[in-house]
C-alpha cells in the first residue's frame, strides 16, 4: 500500500477522533482527575520497567538475524528497532517495519528481502507470544465473568498462527519452490519459526518482551489501585494482549485509538471503574509512545538521518 500525506492526515484524524469520543464518553474531567491521583513514583517507575523491554527486543532480534546469517552488535539493532517503531507511532499501517529494513540496508548492507522476512519473523512471534499470555490470563481468570468474544478472539488468533506455524513446516518439508525472491523470503522466515532451538530462543525471548510490556501496565495500574491482587495482574495480562492484538489491523498510527478502547473495555468487564481504566490506558499508550519517540529521535540523529527523509522513503514503499 503506498501511504501518502493525506492517508497519513486521515488516519491521525481518525486516531484523535476516536480518543475523543472515549473521553467523552467516560468525562474528560473525571478522567483528569483521575491522573492527579495517580503516584507519580509508580508513573516513574513504569518509564524505567519499558525500557528493560528495549534490550530484550535488541537479542531477540539479534537471534532471528543470526539464524539468517547475519551476526551484527546489539547496540546498533536496537537503535533501528526504536527509529522504525517511532516511525510506527506516527505512521499507519505499521510502515515504521519498512524503515528497519531499509536502516539495516543501508546501514549494515543486509538485503532488503532478509530485513523483511526477518521483520515477518519477529511479527509472527510477536502474536505468538501475545495469544499465549491472553490465553494463560483467560486461564488466570477462569472464575471471572469474562465475555464469550474475549476467548474467542484468543482462540482465533491461537488458530491462526498454529496455521502459520504449519505451513511454514510444510514448506521446509515439502522443499517448496516459488520463485526467486518469494522462496527465500518465505525460507528465511521458515529456518527461523520451524527449527526447535532458534524457535525456543526466539519465543522465550518474545515472551518476556512483552511481560515487561505487561508489567509497564501493571505498575500505572498500581498507580491507581494501590493494591495488587492475582485478578489485577491477570486483568492487566487480558488487557495489553487485547490491545495488541487491535495492532495486527493498524488502522490508525500506533493504533492509538483502538489499544485505549480495547483496555478500558478489558478493564470495565474485570470491574475497573472506566475512569481509571481510560486513565490507564492513556497514561500506558503515553508512557511507551513517549520512550519510543524519544529515543527513536535521538538515534536517528545518530544515523545522520531526517524524519521527513525516513519518511519520505516509507510513503514511497509498495
Amino acid at each position: 500500500m503506498r501511504i501518502t500525506r493525506r492517508k497519513i492526515i486521515v488516519a491521525s484524524i481518525f486516531a484523535i477522533l476516536i480518543l475523543c469520543l472515549l473521553v467523552f464518553l467516560v468525562g474528560a474531567g473525571d478522567i483528569a482527575n483521575a491522573i492527579r491521583t495517580a503516584s507519580p513514583e509508580l508513573i516513574a517507575l513504569s518509564v524505567l520497567v519499558y525500557l528493560i523491554s528495549w534490550p530484550l527486543r535488541g537479542i531477540r532480534y539479534q537471534q532471528i538475524l543470526a539464524q539468517m546469517g547475519y551476526r551484527e552488535d546489539l547496540n546498533s539493532l536496537i537503535r533501528c528497532i526504536f527509529v522504525s517503531q517511532s516511525t510506527n507511532v506516527f505512521l499507519p499501517a505499521r510502515i515504521g517495519d519498512v524503515t528497519r529494513a531499509y536502516l539495516l540496508t543501508k546501514i549494515k548492507n543486509i538485503p532488503l528481502a532478509t530485513g523483511l522476512s526477518s521483520l515477518a519473523v519477529e511479527r509472527i512471534f510477536d502474536i505468538l507470544a501475545i495469544t499465549t499470555i491472553g490465553g494463560f490470563a483467560v486461564w488466570g481468570l477462569r472464575g471471572a465473568l469474562l465475555d464469550r468474544w474475549i476467548t474467542d478472539v484468543i482462540a482465533i488468533a491461537g488458530v491462526a498462527i498454529a496455521a502459520v506455524f504449519g505451513l511454514l513446516f510444510l514448506f521446509i518439508k515439502l522443499r517448496t519452490e516459488i520463485g526467486g525472491v518469494v522462496t527465500r523470503f518465505i525460507r528465511e522466515i521458515a529456518i527461523v519459526s520451524t527449527k526447535p532451538r532458534a524457535f525456543v530462543i526466539v519465543f522465550a525471548s518474545s515472551i518476556l518482551v512483552w511481560f515487561f510490556d505487561i508489567l509497564t501496565c501493571f505498575v500505572i495500574l498500581s498507580a491507581f489501585a494501590g493494591v495488587a491482587s492475582f485478578s489485577l495482574i491477570m486483568l492487566a495480562f487480558l488487557a495489553i494482549a487485547v490491545g495488541n492484538l487491535t495492532k495486527i489491523f493498524p488502522v490508525t498510527p500506533g493504533a492509538i485509538g483502538p489499544y485505549e478502547g480495547a483496555l478500558v473495555l478489558i478493564f470495565s468487564l474485570g470491574g475497573i471503574d472506566p475512569v481509571i481504566g481510560t486513565a490507564v490506558a492513556l497514561l500506558d499508550h503515553f508512557v511507551k509512545n513517549s520512550v519510543t519517540l524519544v529515543f527513536g529521535s535521538v538515534y536517528l540523529s545518530h544515523f545522520g538521518l531526517r524524519w521527513s527523509r525516513l519518511v519520505e522513503h516509507a510513503g514511497q514503499t509498495e
